[in-house]
């Protein structure tokens, strides 16, 4: 399980179980892309699988998973997961906050 330091204590605790079709609203400044580029926008993803470090962004995790059109009848995606973003880790425990 991936941790992140407790502000301040130089500890280490473990990132929240984040349930499969999680919905999660992750406002700007509190996800990034693949290319480390930071979201400036919200965007809202239904969780798939929540893990992984991505490389040189230490305190993020990856959150794969859908955008919530994903689930009208006429955008049908058949693919696992559809985006993968990587999320601050305090920004994951506001997020199932909200």
């Amino acid at each position: 399980m991936i941790g992140h330091p407790d502000r301040g204590a130089g500890r280490v605790r473990a990132l929240p179980a984040v349930p499969s079709d999680t919905t999660l609203s992750l406002r700007a400044g509190e996800w990034a892309t693949g290319g480390n580029v930071v979201g400036v926008t919200q965007v809202d993803v239904r969780t798939v699988r929540v893990g992984g470090s991505p490389e040189g962004m230490a305190g993020w995790v990856w959150v794969r998973g859908h955008n919530l059109e994903c689930r009208w009848p006429w955008v049908a995606c058949a693919r696992e997961w559809c985006v993968r973003v990587a999320v601050r880790a305090e920004a994951l425990y506001d997020a199932l906050a909200r």
